[in-house]
């Protein structure tokens, strides 16, 4: 598996439209410069805070499941509910994600093994 800062990008970007919010009004309620926001949507670089930092003022309405999986959904948030951090969720998200690969690959291990002449 392996996820490029486009994908991630064009997640937020997508996450951001359907929540009706400009990269603008995004980055002027976060504190950043718009040029900042439009990089990291667009995958043209940016930094691992930025990326936290844009999930954490999402995160703070509304959970960001699978980010860095392929399948992606926004859900939203529902008064009173507690979210983790950002980080938690990332660690989470993405030990999940290396434990479904290690599955996969020691059924592979597995079928190889069995499948061998003694």
């Amino acid at each position: 598996m392996n996820i490029a800062l486009s994908d991630i990008g064009g997640k937020l970007n997508a996450f951001r439209k359907s929540l009706g919010l400009t990269q603008k009004e995004v980055s002027v309620a976060m504190g950043i410069h718009q040029t900042q926001m439009s990089k990291l949507e667009n995958g043209e670089g940016s930094s691992i805070e930025l990326l936290l930092q844009v999930l954490n003022y999402y995160g703070t309405n509304y959970q960001v499941k699978y980010i860095l999986a392929d399948t992606f959904d926004i859900v939203m948030g529902t008064e009173g509910e507690a979210y983790t951090s950002p980080y938690n969720s990332i660690a989470v998200e993405r030990l999940t994600l290396l434990g479904e690969e290690m599955i996969t690959q020691l059924g592979e291990v597995k079928s190889l093994l069995s499948n061998s002449p003694s």
